[in-house]
């Protein structure tokens, strides 16, 4: 999320805040404080706080009004409109300067930890779709009893498709034979934006789908709106199942109408 502002001595500064998968990748060369704060944000995560990147940069007059004629374009347009609005995001949100991170801590609601835990022990399949990063949302799994000490934790983190699918493969393996040795046996995974790029693509989604269906609980971190919204349509269109999407947020809102109930 950017925001241009003109600051009182006339500069056109654009403000962004994002996760740091994102942030890093639109940093210009030369940045003090990346590896400092990429120690922190490992730090704050490992704590269970959820985290954001701020970063800066500044906009010539020329650069800025040949972009807000891109925008304005994007903003009005009744074809594809958030596409468009992304597109134009990627223009101007590039060489950007690493400000810093925040880091704040995001209680649960009373109760939640209990009712996740009934709603498992009667049989409802719980995935947890988030845009935390893999250690805070391993954390909150457990602060919700999603997770317990004697789940077997499945985590795929892959950058290739290839690398996706065999790597899908080979938990699903695993899993069977843990399954097959102790039908009482738990497992959880846990997968990465990155990853699901390429795991929900055909045919490596059949995978996914099988795997997830092996596992207690699913814990996918680092994903994007899209994400969550076609993690739901996967499961809603394979599964004899009724899906149900619950969000708090803007980024849930696709998500919340992908699914038969939201």
């Amino acid at each position: 999320m950017s925001v241009i502002v003109r600051t009182p001595d006339h500069k056109i500064l654009l403000y962004t805040k994002g996760a740091d998968t994102v942030i890093y990748e639109r940093l210009s060369p030369d940045q003090p404080y990346a590896d400092t704060t990429i120690t922190h944000l490992q730090e704050f995560a490992s704590e269970g706080l959820r985290t954001l990147c701020l970063a800066v940069a500044e906009l010539d007059e020329k650069q800025y009004h040949e972009w807000n004629k891109i925008f304005y374009a994007a903003s009005t347009t009744l074809v594809n409109r958030e596409a468009e609005l992304d597109k134009a995001a990627e223009l101007v949100e590039k060489n950007l300067f690493l400000l810093g991170a925040t880091a704040i801590e995001d209680r649960l609601q009373d109760g939640v930890p209990e009712t996740i835990h009934i709603l498992a022990h009667a049989g409802i399949k719980i995935w947890v779709l988030t845009g935390d990063k893999q250690e805070t949302a391993i954390n909150i799994g457990y602060a919700c009893q999603l997770l317990t000490d004697t789940m077997e934790l499945m985590v795929i983190n892959e950058d290739s498709a290839n690398s996706t699918a065999s790597e899908l493969r080979r938990k699903i393996e695993t899993a069977k034979k843990t399954l097959v040795g102790n039908v009482r046996a738990e497992l959880a995974l846990v997968i990465d934006g990155h990853t699901l790029i390429h795991a929900l693509e055909e045919p490596t989604r059949t995978s996914l789908l099988e795997l997830g269906q092996l596992c207690k609980a699913v814990i996918c971190c680092r994903v994007s709106p899209l994400q969550k919204a076609l993690v739901v349509s996967m499961v809603k269109e394979n599964l004899d199942a009724i899906s149900l999407a619950i969000g708090d947020g803007a980024n849930d809102v696709s998500m919340i109408q992908a699914a038969h109930v939201g």
